[in-house]
């Protein structure tokens, strides 16, 4: 099983307090995790037999006081990557210390551009790439795993163009947990329109766009 793994790190909004903070508490730190997780199956001829895309997204609060032990900061990333956005554990392991050390950097790029109490907004996101073979069927596992793939591609069909799932369109499960072809969904997007065809919800961040804290 290969990993890939892509952190990239934004300071999204910065303004001051609506409130007084706790003494020693430092700034408020709004965090937004948003993960592009790409399972990847290949064939015998090294092609892509099978694949599909999910979406998670997370936003945490801590004071900054509170994330300055980068062991800390590592913990919260894994917690947050494998535990609340189904992530898989051999990625979010190796995902953790570059999550941690964007979050840690950008904090302190905040501090030094203004060393007043601010409230921050930051963006995280993570693309993760797993690619295996296809007789390691069952590896890796859960919402973004190998045989919820296999479910989908035997049961489900696209909520948009009401046709089965099948080894030869990429699929995509948004943020809502909502399962569509990437190209019928990213058709819906160029209406104009970044909410889920199902239910609603925003999908901005899928479309590429930035996170609503």
């Amino acid at each position: 099983m290969d990993i890939d793994i892509k952190v990239t790190g934004v300071i999204a909004e910065m303004t001051h307090p609506e409130a007084i903070h706790p003494a020693g508490s430092g700034f408020l730190l709004k965090i937004g995790f948003f993960l592009n997780d790409t399972l990847k199956v290949i064939g015998e001829d090294g092609k892509v037999i099978k694949t599909q895309r999910c979406y998670e997204q997370k936003i945490l609060t801590r004071y900054s006081t509170q994330i300055r032990d980068a062991s800390y900061v590592e913990q919260l990333a894994y917690r947050t990557l494998h535990e609340n956005m189904d992530m898989d554990p051999q990625a979010a392991k190796k995902a953790k210390a570059e999550v941690a050390r964007t979050i840690m950097n950008k904090m302190e790029s905040a501090r030094y551009d203004d060393p007043s109490i601010w409230n921050i907004c930051l963006e995280i996101r993570v693309e993760c790439t797993i690619e295996i073979n296809d007789e390691e069927v069952g590896e890796p596992n859960g919402e973004h795993g190998c045989n919820r793939l296999l479910e989908r591609l035997g049961d489900d069909d696209c909520a948009i163009c009401h046709e089965e799932f099948n080894s030869t369109k990429h699929i995509v499960v948004t943020t809502c947990h909502h399962t569509y072809h990437r190209s019928c969904l990213f058709k819906w997007f160029s209406h104009g329109t970044h909410t889920c065809p199902t239910c609603r919800s925003d999908l901005a961040p899928v479309a590429g766009l930035p996170i609503k804290f």
